[in-house]
C-alpha cells in the first residue's frame, strides 16, 4: 500500500487495497445508528467497505503531511513533541488518537469509552482508534455486535523518502476485550502471519493496551524523569525492596549498565563479543564504575566492593555482560507514575503501576520509589518497595544475572572448536550455495533468495554421506544412531555430546550440539549463514539450558528449553528414526493442512451417513487449499457457491442441500459467506505411518497425531479412508479417531467466531 507524495504535501492514492472484510460476520455489517458527532465531521472515517479503509488511511496522512514533513527536517520523528501535535491535529479533525507509549492523552476519549459501553451493554457500534507510532501510525477499526468485538489493525508508516506505506494488516476476533477501573483498555487476539507460522507452526497473537482516562501531565513527567530511564528491563531496581540503609537487594552491575549511558552520553562499551568465541570479561577502572553508580546512589565503596567482584591490586571491578541466559523475555511492563507526594525531606515519593499488555493489565505490580532531587539538577534513588501484590511478586520474565556455577556447560575452547567443526561440515556442502543469490539482512535468516526444498535435501544427504547427522522438513535424518546414542548415555548419566545438523527452508544451516554434563543438559547452537559464493560464515551462537528430554518409542526426540525463547514453540523436536517414503507422500497428499483443532473432520467419527456432524463453514479455507495449492481469496467476504459446492462436492461425500443448510449459503448473492480460520496456538500435526490400498480402489490410512508441545508422538490415531480419483483430486469418504495419550480435541462452532 503506498501513497505518493504530490505538491502542496498531499498524499494521493497510488495502489490498491485489499481489505479483509471481517466486519461481514455476526452482525451481517450493519452498522450503529447512534449518531456519531466524530463521524459526522470526517465521513472517511467510515469503518465500512474498501474504499472507507483506504479513504479514512489517506486522510490520515493528508492531515499529518506538515507536522511530518516539519519533524523529519529537524530528524524529531517520534519525539514526544511530534506525538503531541500529531495526536492533538487528528483531536481537532474528530478522531480518536492516542501515542503508541501512552504518554500523551487520547483525544475522542469519550467516544472510545462509548464503544467500551456498547460493547457491555451487548449494542451494535463501531468506531477507528488511530495509534502513533514513530514514523507511522496503527489503524485500528473495531465492530461490536453482541458483546463480541472483530478488529481490523493496518499499519502505515512514512519511509526515508517521504511516502507512507502500508506494511502489514490483520483481522482477527477479540478473545479478550476489557476495560479497567483505572482506564485503560486491553484487547487481543490471533491471526495467521505466514512469517510467524514459518518460525513458530501457529499464529501470530497481538496484545494492545491504550489508555483512555487523561492522566496527570506532573505524574508523566516524573515518569519520565525518573522511572522510565531505567524501566524494568534486564534490572532488578523498581522489582526488589532497598533503601539507602540496606542495599542487599539491589543489582550494581546492572545498575552500572543503565546508567553508563545517561551519565557518558555513549553506548555501552564493555559488552558481550560479538563473534561469541569466548566469554567477555571486563575489568573495569575503579573511578569509572563507582561513578556511574554513585552519580545517583547514596553508596559507599566499601559497600559496592561488597556486593561486586573488586580486584584491589589492580584497582578496577571486574564486570561480566549479560549473556544468553540472562536475557529475559521481550514484551516487559512498562511503569506509569499515577500519584506523588513532596515530603518533608526534600524527597519524593512516588506510587508507580507497572502496566502490562502482555497479561493484560494496568497494574502487574506496584512500587513506591523515592528520589531525592539535588542541587543543580541531580537527584539520587533513596529506596524502592513492592506494595501490591502482597508478598513477593513474580517477575517471572526477568532474569537476574547468573552465578559462575550456573553458566555453560562447555568451555569456551570446546565452543569454539565445534564453530569450527561446524563450518568444516557446512563447507561440505558449498557447491549447493555456490550460485545463490543474496537479498536483505535479516539477522534470523539465511537472506538466500529461492531456496528450494531440492537443495535442503541434498545439503543433507552430502552432510550425511560425510558422516554428520543431518535433517530438514520432510526428509529422513541422516546417521540417526548417533542422536540415539546420545540419548542411551543421557539415560545412564554418563556425559555425552552430539551435534545435528539442520537445514531450515531458507537454506540457514543450524548446527544444535547437544551437552550432558554433570547431570545437566544444554544445547549449543551455532547457526550458519552464506556469502556468494558459497562461502560459510557463522552468524550467530546461542546456549540454551534444557528442562526435560525424550526419545519415543516411536523415534521423535522431543525436548523443552528451561526458558521457552521468544517466536519458538513450547518443545522442540525431530523424527529420529525413518519413515517410509510411501507415508510420507501419502501425508502431503492427503493430510498435510488439516487441522485437529478448527473444526471437526479429524476430531470426530464419520461417514457418509452422518458427513452433516462435520460440515463447518471454517473448514473450507483449509479445503480449497488442499485442492488449489492456493489460499483463497474471497470476494467481499463471500464465496461463490460454484466455487464452494463443486470443491466440496469433489472432496466429501455431500450434496449442495446439505451444504446449504450448514455452511452459511445466502440465496440472494448465491455464495458462501468467508468464515476465517482463526487458528489456536500449538497444534498437533497428523502423520501417516501406514496404510491399505483397498480392493474397491480406496485407501485406508493410519494417521497419527504428533502434538510435540504436550511431549507426544502418539496423541491419537486415525483411520481416514480416501477415494482417490484419475485427475488427481480425491475424496474423504470417512474417519475415525482413537484416543492414545491426549485427550481427542473438542471443537464447537464458538470457537471460530
Amino acid at each position: 500500500m503506498l501513497w505518493k507524495k504530490r505538491s502542496g504535501n498531499k498524499y494521493i492514492l497510488a495502489a490498491g487495497m485489499c481489505m479483509v472484510t471481517l466486519f461481514s460476520a455476526g452482525c451481517g455489517g450493519a452498522v450503529s445508528e447512534k449518531p456519531d458527532v466524530e463521524t459526522a465531521q470526517t465521513d472517511d472515517r467510515a469503518v465500512s467497505a474498501d474504499e472507507g479503509e483506504s479513504a479514512g488511511a489517506e486522510t490520515i496522512a493528508e492531515i499529518l503531511s506538515d507536522i511530518y514533513d516539519e519533524a523529519a527536517s529537524e530528524n524529531t520523528l517520534g519525539s514526544l513533541v511530534t506525538m503531541r501535535r500529531m495526536t492533538a491535529r487528528l483531536g481537532e479533525h474528530g478522531y480518536t488518537a492516542v501515542d503508541m507509549e501512552n504518554q500523551i492523552d487520547m483525544t475522542g476519549a469519550e467516544r472510545a469509552l462509548a464503544f467500551c459501553k456498547a460493547v457491555e451493554q451487548k449494542e451494535k457500534d463501531e468506531m477507528t482508534i488511530i495509534v502513533l507510532a514513530g514514523p507511522g501510525f496503527h489503524k485500528y477499526d473495531l465492530k461490536t455486535c453482541d458483546g463480541q468485538v472483530n478488529v481490523i489493525r493496518e499499519y502505515y508508516q512514512y519511509d526515508r523518502n517521504g511516502e507512507l506505506q502500508k506494511v502489514n494488516e490483520a483481522g482477527y476476533p477479540a478473545d479478550l476485550w476489557q476495560y479497567t477501573e483505572d482506564g485503560y483498555l486491553f484487547f487481543q487476539g490471533s491471526y495467521f502471519s505466514d512469517q510467524d507460522f514459518v518460525l513458530t507452526a501457529s499464529d501470530a497473537a497481538e496484545q494492545t493496551a491504550l489508555r483512555v482516562l487523561p492522566l496527570d501531565e506532573t505524574c508523566r513527567e516524573l515518569n519520565r524523569e525518573y522511572i522510565r530511564p531505567v524501566g524494568y528491563t534486564r534490572n532488578n531496581m523498581f522489582l526488589a525492596d532497598w533503601s539507602e540503609e540496606d542495599f542487599s537487594s539491589l543489582d550494581f552491575y546492572d545498575v552500572f549498565d543503565r546508567f553508563y549511558p545517561i551519565l557518558y552520553g555513549q553506548p555501552m562499551p564493555y559488552t558481550a563479543n560479538d563473534a561469541a568465541e569466548t566469554e567477555s570479561v571486563y575489568e573495569i577502572p575503579e573511578n569509572i564504575f563507582e561513578n556511574v553508580v554513585m552519580a545517583h546512589f547514596r553508596a559507599d565503596r566499601e559497600t559496592l566492593r561488597s556486593k561486586t567482584v573488586y580486584l584491589s591490586e589492580n584497582a578496577a571491578y571486574q564486570y561480566r555482560p549479560r549473556g544468553f541466559y540472562e536475557s529475559e523475555y521481550p514484551d516487559i511492563p512498562y511503569p506509569e507514575v499515577v500519584s506523588y507526594a513532596e515530603n518533608a525531606d526534600g524527597t519524593i515519593t512516588l506510587i508507580v503501576n507497572a502496566v502490562y499488555p502482555k497479561e493484560n493489565t494496568s497494574k502487574s505490580f506496584s512500587h513506591k520509589t523515592v528520589i531525592r532531587p539535588l542541587d543543580g539538577g541531580g537527584f539520587q534513588y533513596v529506596s524502592n518497595k513492592i506494595i501490591s501484590p502482597e508478598g513477593d511478586y513474580d517477575a517471572w520474565w526477568h532474569s537476574d544475572r547468573m552465578a559462575e556455577e550456573e553458566r555453560d556447560l562447555i568451555t569456551e575452547a570446546e565452543k569454539e572448536e565445534i564453530n569450527n567443526i561446524a563450518l568444516k561440515a557446512a563447507e561440505q556442502a558449498g557447491e549447493v550455495y555456490k550460485d545463490i543469490e543474496l537479498t536483505g539482512e535479516l539477522p534470523y535468516g539465511s537472506n538466500i533468495k529461492e531456496f528450494t526444498v531440492e537443495q535442503c535435501r541434498e545439503v543433507v544427504s552430502l552432510l550425511g554421506r560425510a558422516g554428520y547427522v543431518s535433517v530438514t522438513d520432510d526428509t529422513n535424518m541422516e546417521n540417526y544412531e548417533k542422536i540415539e546414542a546420545f540419548y542411551a548415555a543421557y539415560r545412564e548419566r554418563r556425559d555425552a555430546m552430539v551435534t545435528l545438523y539442520n537445514v531450515d527452508r531458507d537454506g540457514l544451516v543450524g548446527a544444535i550440539t547437544l551437552i550432558y554434563r554433570d547431570g545437566r543438559l544444554q544445547t549449543y547452537y551455532v547457526g550458519i549463514g552464506w556469502r556468494e559464493g558459497g562461502v560459510p560464515e557463522i552468524k550467530s551462537t546461542t546456549v540454551s539450558d534444557i528442562a526435560e528430554m525424550k526419545l519415543t518409542d516411536k523415534g521423535y526426540l522431543i525436548y523443552a528449553h528451561e526458558i521457552v525463547m521468544p517466536h519458538s514453540s513450547l518443545r522442540q523436536y525431530w523424527r529420529i528414526k525413518p519413515l517410509s517414503d510411501a507415508c510420507r507422500r501419502l501425508t502431503k497428499k492427503y493430510v498435510h493442512g488439516l487441522s485437529y483443532v478448527n473444526y471437526n473432520l479429524l476430531v470426530t467419527d464419520w461417514d457418509s451417513d452422518n458427513v452433516e456432524d462435520i460440515l463447518m463453514p471454517c473448514m473450507f479455507e483449509d479445503i480449497y487449499r488442499i485442492a488449489t495449492g492456493e489460499n483463497i481469496k474471497p470476494q467481499k467476504g463471500k464465496i461463490p457457491a460454484e466455487t464452494y459446492e463443486r470443491i466440496m462436492m469433489t472432496y466429501f461425500p455431500v450434496s449442495a442441500e446439505q451444504l446449504q443448510e450448514k455452511c452459511g449459503y445466502d440465496e440472494k448473492s448465491d455464495s458462501y459467506e468467508y468464515d476465517m480460520i482463526f487458528s489456536r496456538e500449538y497444534p498437533p500435526f497428523g502423520e501417516v505411518v501406514d496404510y491399505t490400498e483397498n480392493e474397491d480402489g480406496t485407501i485406508t490410512l493410519i494417521v497419527d497425531a504428533v502434538w510435540a508441545d504436550y511431549n507426544s508422538d502418539l496423541a491419537f490415531t486415525n483411520r481416514i479412508v480416501v477415494q482417490p480419483f484419475k485427475d488427481g483430486s480425491f475424496r474423504y469418504l470417512s474417519n475415525s479417531i482413537e484416543q492414545k495419550e491426549l485427550e481427542v480435541p473438542k471443537v464447537t462452532e464458538s470457537q471460530n467466531k
